[in-house]
């Protein structure tokens, strides 16, 4: 039988009691057990059976109850905020972050607080300042900002339970989650070369870059397994952006020796490249083979849809967030965590047709 708010003298939701009133005293009048018992639910204690965990939980959400966030922080000497730092300049990557975060926080009673990182050269005293002001119970750094040493080894001096996604530097004590972009990038690269692709390009973000070194290595790697030699690639680079992609496609297009396939680092860049291939009057796919990195919206929303790799971002991020929340607040610091990245075949690839000829 389903306890309801109204068989027991409680008014309903929508019948005249805001949400606001219900508290934590009624939800135990409601479920017949005490406020400790219904306080532990709330914090995740033990002391409560999982039957009687499950009947407060419903009882919760037949009535409508919202627990008041501080007065859980002041009763568990937590502040149920995670931070999340981040300098990425990719706004679907950015929404990605937060949604994949924040929808696994909001199921565990906490709450992100995203802070950005405007000059990556004073990013310890940034990143500092902000977790001591808002009193995070943990941090989660997003790349680049995980890819740096200097940040990493400032940081770990602070002592919070942290965790870095798609970091690189095994050697320092901080959690990772990270995914198989070197793989995917072989996977990519390998394709195009069985098509008979044979004058490649690569825009890469920032050189120094974890994701433009890793997704190259694997280009590289393709190569090899095919008996071609770095010589074989053309390599530019740019910054993650649309206009880099516009820039690096516009000089590779131009150039004396036309690339019949151009691995772009990004979904951003390779919109540039489109931009690129429109200006020259190329046609994508029957000219020009285009691929990006990170499968965002863009990729489906390009005409032909662009084949990318699916970088599992909102689950990488409901991790991280798992991790700083489970039993011990405070993730091993070896535990390294790692995703298989996808390759999504679209239409922006082709079997090369003959170029630089009348």
């Amino acid at each position: 039988m389903v306890c309801r708010p109204e068989d027991v003298g409680f008014p309903a939701v929508g019948s005249g009691m805001s949400k606001k009133t219900i508290t934590i005293n009624e939800i135990a009048r409601l479920a017949g057990v005490s406020k400790k018992s219904v306080s532990r639910v709330l914090n995740d204690e033990q002391g409560v059976s999982d039957k009687t965990r499950a009947h407060i939980k419903h009882i919760m959400q037949e009535a409508g109850y919202e627990p008041d966030r501080r007065a859980r922080a002041l009763a568990s000497s937590r502040s149920l905020l995670l931070g999340l730092a981040y300098n990425n300049r990719n706004p679907s990557y950015i929404l990605d972050l937060l949604a994949g975060s924040q929808r696994a926080a909001n199921a565990l009673g906490y709450e992100v607080v995203m802070h950005q990182i405007a000059d990556e050269g004073a990013a310890a005293d940034d990143v500092i300042r902000f977790m001591r002001r808002s009193g995070c119970d943990g941090l989660i750094i997003t790349p680049p900002l995980s890819e740096s040493a200097r940040l990493l080894a400032d940081l770990v001096s602070e002592d919070w339970p942290m965790v870095r996604v798609a970091g690189d530097h095994a050697d320092f004590a901080v959690p990772q989650i990270r995914y198989n972009d070197r793989t995917a990038a072989l996977s990519l690269t390998n394709q195009l070369l069985k098509d008979g692709h044979r004058e490649l390009a690569f825009i890469g973000g920032p050189a120094a870059a974890g994701p433009t070194k890793r997704r190259l290595a694997g280009i590289q790697d393709a190569l090899t397994l095919h008996g071609l030699t770095a010589d074989d690639l053309t390599i530019v680079y740019g910054d993650f952006t649309f206009e880099s992609g516009k820039q690096q496609g516009l000089a590779l297009l131009q150039g004396s020796t036309r690339p019949s396939a151009i691995v772009c680092a990004n979904d951003e860049m390779a919109a540039g490249v489109y931009h690129a291939a429109a200006v020259c009057g190329v046609a994508i796919p029957a000219e020009l083979s285009v691929t990006g990195f990170d499968d965002s919206p863009v990729a489906s929303h390009l005409y032909p849809p662009l084949t990318s790799v699916r970088q599992p971002v909102q689950a990488m991020m409901a991790l991280a967030v798992q991790m700083l929340t489970g039993d011990s607040k405070r993730p091993p610091s070896d535990r390294i965590a790692q995703f298989d990245a996808e390759v999504v075949a679209r239409e922006s690839t082709a079997v090369p047709h003959p170029i630089n000829a009348d």
